[in-house]
């Protein structure tokens, strides 16, 4: 039999034998058992909370000083268990120091874990907006918001933005006309999740903002830097030249000319009108204006006319001109923004 390393103690005047090295696993009991199990305690506090997954994730994220001295003093808490029952001798001085150390240390730990889920259930997730262009001058404006109380209500405006003077990469932007406004409440289960449709007015912006908040009005975070619930987005809707199309219609006694003029995106500030002239040519006589109007853009700055003047045999040709930057075109016009202009001739009797 192989020896065994055997250490005596005096009692009593007798001699006690006992092993050399302590006993590891079957006498970790009491207290020190206790503090072993220090982390499943936590955990089950967290569970009689009602905190877990995606709960636990928050606290960290939001609480996350409070979540480190829980799960921290937890882990203190088995390491001095551990200690206690397979380092030091049972019932010694030593063992109650540790036990007594790693109670305190244990209570930290839930004291900790009550405090950060708590103030997790207690948290008001900060609104998500997006804004998504679609299909021609439409955006979709998406609003989201989790935790709420019942009393709570988000805010949620879209305003153009005009761009102000700045250096090249340090551009910045202030509201403009309020296009769209709502205040939220959540549902039973403190959330709201909504998307409206907007419609953009016409005009040449091609910035929108949006904000969403809960509480106080933030300050406009269009400029440098950014806070949650806010975006910016480049909407492009460029200005449109005016399109002008001109036929004859021959089939009546005297020729008429049909004029279709259309043009998008026109700005209502300021506002702009078209006009439109009929110039009839004759060879060795000064050109006569055979007809002339003014017009504005409907609600959506778009044009969209068809106009007929009747020209008669008494010119060989005309000239039709459409302007939006200047209301005394000439025509044949110059290059220029704004400004179209045709000259065809006046068909032959058949």
């Amino acid at each position: 039999m192989a020896p065994v390393d055997f250490a005596g103690e005096a009692r009593n005047g007798t001699w006690a034998v006992m092993p050399r090295f302590l006993p590891i696993g079957k006498e970790a009991k009491g207290a020190a058992g206790f503090l072993l199990a220090a982390l499943p305690a936590l955990g089950a506090l967290l569970t009689a909370l009602a905190i877990s997954g995606d709960l636990i994730g928050r606290m960290a994220r939001n609480h996350p000083l409070a979540s480190f001295g829980a799960f921290g003093c937890a882990a203190v808490a088995v390491f001095l268990g551990a200690v206690a029952a397979y380092g030091l001798e049972e019932g010694s001085h030593e063992e109650r120091g540790i036990l007594a150390t790693g109670i305190l240390v244990l209570g930290g730990a839930l004291v900790f874990g009550v405090y950060a889920g708590v103030e997790t259930w207690g948290d008001r997730a900060q609104p998500s907006i997006t804004v998504t262009p679609k299909s021609g001058s439409l955006v979709a404006v998406s609003v989201h918001g989790i935790g709420l109380r019942s009393t709570d209500h988000i805010v949620v405006e879209v305003e153009q933005l005009l761009r102000t003077s700045g250096a090249p990469g340090h551009e910045s932007w202030e509201p403009g006309q309020p296009l769209y406004g709502a205040s939220l409440g959540p549902n039973s289960s403190g959330e709201i999740d909504q998307t409206v449709n907007l419609p953009l007015p016409a005009g040449d912006f091609d910035d929108v903002g949006a904000r969403a908040w809960v509480g106080d009005e933030p300050r406009p975070c269009y400029t440098h830097g950014n806070t949650t619930g806010c975006v910016r987005v480049h909407v492009p809707r460029p200005q449109e030249r005016p399109q002008l199309s001109v036929v004859w219609e021959t089939f009546v006694r005297a020729p008429r000319l049909l004029v279709r003029l259309k043009a998008r995106n026109l700005p209502q500030r300021p506002a702009l009108s078209m006009t439109l002239r009929v110039f009839g040519i004759a060879s060795g006589q000064p050109r006569r204006n055979l007809a002339e109007w003014s017009l504005a853009p409907n609600a959506g700055g778009e044009f969209d006319r068809s106009l007929a003047v009747v020209v008669g045999r008494a010119y060989s040709d005309v000239c039709v001109v459409a302007s939006i930057s200047t209301r005394d075109p000439e025509c044949p016009a110059p290059v220029e923004d704004g400004t179209v202009w045709t000259q065809l001739a006046v068909p032959a009797a058949q």
